[in-house]
């Protein structure tokens, strides 16, 4: 392509385009500016050998750790498995021959109902399935087979698909196609059986694969991931599957499948149970006030409570009962937002906890602060936690599993005067999170470090606002 050199280059038809073919560049003398731009091209990884993702199709007796496999093909009925290292190893694919010495008729690789392990892929109902492997023996041997096991969950068969022939003393490639047809069906395994009627000699099987469709392909050794040095993989790295359309990610060294759900934040988060994003990774790190509203979405247990002798006490004492995140400043208990009762510590349960989205961004949004207009009968200890899981009624409480510790703050507590004071609490996070939680600890007058809590009875706040400083 020869030089073009433009300047103000514009297009009003809608279907003016400017195409670059592959092996072109665009070089901009000054900053490119991209308008209306939604999508980013992900790199495709294109390979089809699925059992590659889980096993060494080169080595099928070692274990394959780096794709989230525990064991190679290692278990063998009637029949000893093991890698050919001597004068059989000439293999069609320039692998490592899994030998099975046969000790008994209808040997088999224990590779099926042999709990999770073998589990080559998720698979469901009504897809198509072909696998394939190469075979040789040391002798002419008959009735000799390859399966295709749907399974469950727990890697127990619910159908089976097979296939039966003969084998010579050289290689050959054998294969089985088969559609799925049973609902519970969720993974699948895959077997192979020496002969049904003979006891001994020895076979080798290399070069295995699986596939999605009826026919069979030419042999892939790879996963369905490009090959990256070891120094290209980040945190937040994206790939997407050609085979299977969906997204995987890479965290904790390696490429997880999480992604593609309702907890695709979480997948990626690179801190915590909660997840949480970096700014690198794609975090808002935007300084504002009151990021917090009214159209927030919150879950909260019991912040507003009756252990009095009539009436909701809130909605009774508190004739102008205010939202918990509208901020406004008052001095009339009548404005009380958060209104836990008079009894110490009476029926109020505790810790008690506000979670509130402050955000739709995947990414999340970092904060730093909280202001709390306050009571004289202020709470105290505030544990503030970030999550980018699925947040929901169910599990919002768990702290242990579906959020991130951030800090621990001190509102003034029982008797500490400043009606209608606003408190400010600044804190060191830079992670983003789409919700943010106060675990509410105590009514202590003093401050006490995370996870310890003093005296706790009734108390009450006006509203609160998070920020980012």
């Amino acid at each position: 392509m020869a030089q073009l050199n433009v300047a103000n280059l514009q297009g009003n038809s809608p279907d003016f385009k400017i195409t670059v073919d592959k092996d072109s560049t665009l070089a901009p003398a000054g900053q490119l500016r991209l308008t209306q731009q939604k999508w980013q091209a992900i790199p495709v990884g294109n390979s089809k050998n699925f059992l590659a993702h889980k096993f060494y199709p080169l080595d099928l007796f070692t274990a394959y750790t780096g794709g989230g496999g525990t064991k190679g093909f290692e278990d063998g009925v009637r029949c000893t498995l093991s890698r050919e290292t001597g004068g059989n190893s000439d293999s069609p694919v320039g692998g490592v021959a899994l030998k099975m010495a046969l000790s008994g008729n209808d040997a088999y690789t224990y590779s099926y109902n042999n709990g999770t392990d073998y589990i080559v892929t998720p698979a469901r109902n009504g897809q198509q399935w072909t696998f394939s492997v190469y075979v040789k023996g040391d002798r002419s041997l008959s009735n000799c087979m390859i399966y295709i096991f749907e399974v469950d969950d727990a890697g127990n068969y619910t159908n089976f698909h097979t296939s039966t022939f003969g084998v010579t003393t050289s290689w050959q490639r054998v294969s089985r196609s088969a559609t799925f047809s049973n609902s519970n069906t969720t993974g699948v395994c895959v077997r192979m059986n020496g002969p049904t009627g003979s006891s001994s000699g020895n076979l080798w099987w290399d070069g295995a694969q699986l596939e999605l469709g009826l026919s069979v392909g030419d042999f892939v050794q790879g996963a369905d991931t490009p090959k990256h040095d070891a120094n290209s993989r980040e945190t937040g790295s994206i790939q997407y599957n050609a085979q299977t359309t969906n997204l995987r990610l890479y965290k904790g060294n390696d490429f997880v499948d999480q992604a593609g759900s309702s907890n695709t934040g979480g997948a990626v988060g690179s801190f915590g149970n909660g997840g949480g994003f970096t700014v690198a990774e794609g975090a808002r790190d935007t300084a504002h006030n009151a990021i917090t509203g009214t159209e927030n979405e919150i879950l909260f247990e019991g912040l507003r409570y009756n252990d009095g002798t009539t009436g909701d006490e809130t909605l009774s004492s508190t004739p102008n009962t205010r939202s918990f995140l509208e901020y406004v400043s008052s001095t009339s208990s009548n404005d009380f937002a958060f209104h836990t009762g008079h009894s110490s510590p009476g029926n109020v349960a505790w810790p008690q906890y506000l979670a509130v989205k402050v955000t739709a961004y995947p990414f999340g949004q970092v904060i730093n602060r909280v202001r709390w207009y306050k009571h004289t009968n202020a709470i105290g200890n505030v544990n503030v936690w970030g999550s980018n899981q699925d947040i929901n009624r169910t599990n919002f409480t768990e702290t242990g599993t579906q959020w991130t510790y951030i800090a621990r703050l001190h509102f003034g507590g029982q008797g500490s005067g400043g009606e209608g004071s606003q408190r400010s609490q600044s804190f060191t996070n830079v992670y983003g999170y789409r919700w943010y939680m106060l675990e509410l600890m105590d009514i202590n007058s003093s401050a006490l470090s995370y996870p310890s809590y003093g005296t706790r009875g009734g108390w009450a706040m006006y509203p609160v606002t998070f920020d980012n400083t």
